[in-house]
């Protein structure tokens, strides 16, 4: 039989607790409300009327049947009948068989045990109850995280390729072709932020360092890339996420570019910020065979979708990658309708 608490504040709820964790707390529990159903019927003695005051037990019953359950609510009952029959009666130590004292004592008995039975079957309604609604919000919730994490990397894709052909637009020297290249190219950034609104990201940012050491592990465990060949460097900077994915993919191709070289190369992974203006540096030194990172494309278009400028320096002991970009998310690319028909 399990020990329900008595009410949700923090002390009356670790008291359950350790209640709950004695033999037989329940009966005990209900010793105790029948102890104090007496004392207050000793405290009220002199102003009740001749009579066994069985009415004064009757909140012992109901708190034990509501809290702790039928079978010490049924201890209740007869423990409760037992003191008012035995020392509350007109002769206490007496038996009496008379009709008054026979009806009294079976109204006591008989509406006790159908309070026990109604209230121990609204304690198992509401125990199915909590335990149906458990169910329920623990798949809601599990539903929930599900559609954020689609969303959200149906947002990262969508940036991707909303940055890819806005490269691609610059790139193209047919006019026309340009152009349906940049509205297409508007219309995925704007549909990417609407998911990432949906996914509940929207304003949200990130520690950058937390976040690249994360990525950099998850890097590593599938590129056999070792992680404590990545530093980091810089101070805490917060970032959108939308400028977090466009850096970490960034940096995605740079590990996978590392991965497989000499086992002395380095690579610091810096983020700073100052002024309006954020940049990162990823610098890679300590093997001379370090080349920059293989994507040019993704460099470009993550660059450009950050409204920033990128510089790749070689050296004779590495590569330095830095990408200078306002701490402002920039706006989709500007959509020029077409005035004609391709058809």
């Amino acid at each position: 039989m399990t020990f329900t608490p008595l009410a949700p504040f923090p002390p009356l709820a670790r008291l359950s607790g350790r209640l709950r964790r004695l033999p037989g707390a329940s009966y005990w529990g209900a010793v105790g409300l029948v102890l104090a159903s007496l004392a207050v019927r000793l405290m009220l003695d002199p102003y009740l009327a001749n009579g066994y005051g069985f009415i004064l037990f009757y909140p012992a019953v109901i708190l034990s049947a509501y809290w702790l359950g039928g079978r010490p609510a049924l201890m209740a009952t007869g423990l409760s009948a037992g003191i008012v029959y035995t020392f509350m009666g007109p002769a206490p130590f007496h038996f009496h068989l008379e009709s008054r004292v026979v009806v009294s004592l079976a109204f006591f008995l008989i509406s006790s045990a159908l309070l026990i039975h109604v209230l121990s079957s609204i304690r198992a309604r509401f125990s199915d109850l909590a335990a149906s609604h458990a169910r329920v919000e623990a798949l809601a919730s599990g539903q929930a995280e599900l559609f954020r994490e689609h969303a959200q990397r149906t947002t990262d894709h969508l940036q991707l390729i909303s940055a890819i052909l806005q490269v691609k637009a610059r790139g193209e020297a047919d006019p026309l072709v340009s152009q349906v290249l940049t509205n297409a190219a508007s219309r995925t950034l704007v549909i990417s932020r609407t998911h990432r609104a949906f996914a509940g990201g929207e304003g949200r940012t990130l520690h950058f360092e937390a976040f690249a050491r994360r990525l950099t592990d998850a890097a590593a465990e599938r590129n056999g890339l070792a992680a404590e060949r990545v530093l980091f460097g810089g101070g805490q900077v917060e970032v959108p996420v939308e400028q977090a994915t466009a850096l970490g993919l960034v940096l995605l191709d740079y590990l996978t570019t590392l991965r497989g070289r000499s086992p002395s190369a380095m690579l610091l992974v810096r983020l700073d910020e100052d002024d309006g203006q954020r940049v990162l540096m990823l610098s890679a030194a300590g093997g001379g065979d370090v080349p920059p990172p293989g994507d040019a494309v993704l460099l470009e278009a993550m660059t450009g979708q950050l409204g920033g400028a990128l510089r790749v320096s070689r050296g004779p002991d590495g590569c330095d990658v830095r990408i200078a970009f306002p701490t402002t998310l920039q706006p989709p690319p500007a959509w020029d309708p077409l005035t004609f028909s391709l058809h």
